[in-house]
């Protein structure tokens, strides 16, 4: 960045900057595969793959057809899945129409997913132009926030898309609101941000934040025009939050009105726990932002040292002093906002909110913005001598580029299920979720039982050893879903063996339990385990009662039951 270069010139370079470094940060994710919630958002959702049923993506939650809760009302995401899949999938429709999982190549989800993203990076350099912030903290901000690790959760899963989508729309709905200087900016600008917010709000729903996030810029930032009442102009920029918050209102309506709800809290804590919590969060929050190592989805505070909460709050208290002495008392306003950015986009997932985690990197894809905007906005006024500056730059290119490498090392934990599950246990061996998708893995679709056996394995001893810190007698009849699919894999993997007496151990702890909508098929192929086990034993009646429950649950059993019984 030389001093002399023009405005314009600076504009292009940075253009220029992100793109490439978010292309090259990325590039070894094209060749990744679809993770986790890729099946359901892509792969096993039919509407996804019926541009018939485009409007349906309005009317339900994002994965209508996997295992979600319901409440992930993200229509312009899978709208946008829809468009790619469209692009992508060149096989026959008559097996989509026959329900088969298509055979589909990720490439082009993975090189929209990093476009998203692209975009978001050049609309937070937009948003710092349009503020005036000065060119070191337009250069430093932008370019770290674009390469970033933290972001691989929502670049390199193309499940996490929702984050960059909504991102983009929420930094551009911010820019419009900011077009104030004539009448007709100002009502075309009002009209773009409220349909930026919407198409956010159609995202995810964390963009929901954003009706806050437009008043402290509002409020914030300068008059431009100082020959007019002051009360007038906040009058006019009040306007579009105004509006803003309507269309909140109106989201609210449409999912009560779709029955969707919204997104489950995972357990209920005291208020001094949560705030315990909330601190511990924040503390690694900007540990995870410095030290952007040991990244993985499955973060838990369990076993977190209650200082560290400490830690937190007090850093927090300190972003708070940083906003009120510097951003407000000494009127720094870009600082102030920065600040506030951070602090008002980092209250939802704080976890005073109850939420169904207790924290996500991926969460901190809109507050990180704020936390580098607002670092490189207190370093500027240091950097006063012309040696001080280049050192300053030559430190950020430096951390750029290592966040480049560490970002290129996290994208290969995304390359397939297997590799991504095996890396989340190495910091987490003790979730649940991880060793049962696991199993799956490698009991559906590579068929290794042996290691399928040994996930579900521990699938089992985790939930027991959650059931005994569970009050009163809770964990007599308490059984997880994926705990009683575990049963049921070990008792038809000792059925196969002929070890009868094993198997029947695992199928009686399924059979005890009362039977409801949701566990009724493995109840039901339980019932049909047990009862080749009776007949086995030689219990014809016992195995024909069995066989008849297996039957109402599957009726396709009717003829292998016949032969079993003849």
């Amino acid at each position: 960045m030389r001093v002399g270069l023009a405005e314009s010139q600076f504009r292009a370079l940075m253009i220029g900057a992100v793109s490439l470094v978010v292309i090259f940060a990325y590039s070894n994710t094209l060749s990744n595969g679809f993770v986790w919630d890729d099946a359901s958002s892509v792969l096993t959702h039919k509407h996804v793959q019926d541009p018939s049923k485009l409007r349906q993506l309005f009317r339900e939650d994002q994965h209508a057809f996997g295992r979600g809760e319901g409440s992930f009302y993200r229509p312009l995401v899978s709208l946008s899945f829809m468009a790619d899949f469209a692009l992508a999938y060149d096989g026959p429709k008559e097996a989509l129409a026959a329900g088969r999982v298509p055979e589909l190549d990720p490439f082009l989800f993975h090189v929209i997913n990093t476009a998203w993203h692209i975009v978001a990076s050049l609309l937070f350099f937009a948003l710092l132009t349009r503020l005036e912030a000065p060119r070191f903290v337009r250069l430093t901000a932008p370019l770290l926030y674009a390469v970033h690790p933290l972001h691989t959760e929502a670049v390199s899963y193309i499940s996490g898309r929702g984050d960059s989508m909504a991102a983009t729309f929420m930094f551009a709905g911010l820019w419009c609101a900011m077009w104030d200087r004539t009448l007709w900016r100002r009502i075309a600008g009002g009209l773009l941000s409220a349909l930026c917010f919407a198409a956010a709000a159609l995202c995810k729903e964390s963009a929901l934040i954003f009706p806050a996030l437009l008043t402290l810029i509002n409020a914030v930032r300068p008059v431009e025009e100082p020959e007019k009442p002051g009360l007038l102009v906040y009058a006019k920029r009040s306007i579009p939050v105004l509006v803003s918050l309507a269309l909140l209102g109106l989201y609210v309506y449409l999912r009560q009105a779709l029955d969707l709800g919204m997104p489950s809290a995972a357990r209920e804590t005291s208020v001094g726990q949560r705030l315990l919590e909330t601190g511990q969060a924040f503390a690694l929050y900007i540990r995870l932002i410095f030290a952007p190592t040991g990244l993985h989805m499955e973060r838990t505070l369990e076993g977190v040292p209650g200082w560290i909460g400490a830690v937190g709050l007090a850093l927090l208290a300190a972003c708070a002093a940083l906003l009120v002495v510097e951003g407000i008392l000494r009127k720094r306003r870009r600082l102030a906002i920065a600040v506030g950015w951070f602090l008002v986009t980092w209250f939802p997932i704080s976890g005073l909110i109850p939420l169904n985690a207790p924290m996500a990197e991926h969460w901190m894809y809109v507050p990180l913005a704020g936390f580098l905007w607002a670092l490189a906005e207190v370093v500027w006024p240091l950097l006063r001598r012309p040696t001080a500056q280049k050192t300053a730059r030559v430190a950020v290119y430096v951390v750029c580029v290592l966040f480049v490498v560490l970002t290129l090392a996290r994208n290969r934990d995304w390359r397939d299920d297997e590799t991504l599950y095996l890396a989340t246990l190495e910091e987490n061996p003790d979730s649940v979720r991880v060793h049962f998708n696991l199993a799956v893995v490698y009991d559906d679709l590579q068929e290794n039982l042996p290691a399928a056996e040994r996930h579900y394995r521990s699938v089992i001893t985790l939930r027991e050893a959650q059931k005994k810190e569970l009050p009163g007698d809770t964990n007599a009849v308490l059984f997880w879903d994926d705990e009683l699919e575990a049963h049921l894999f070990l008792g038809d993997a000792r059925l196969e063996q002929r070890r009868y007496r094993e198997a029947v151990e695992h199928y009686n702890l399924i059979l005890q339990i009362e039977p409801t909508e949701k566990n009724a098929a493995c109840l039901g192929m339980a019932s049909y385990g047990m009862g080749k086990c009776m007949l086995a034993a030689g219990n014809r009646e016992s195995a024909a009662a069995l066989f008849e429950r297996a039957t109402q649950t599957f009726p396709h059993l009717e003829r292998d039951v016949a032969r079993l019984m003849m």
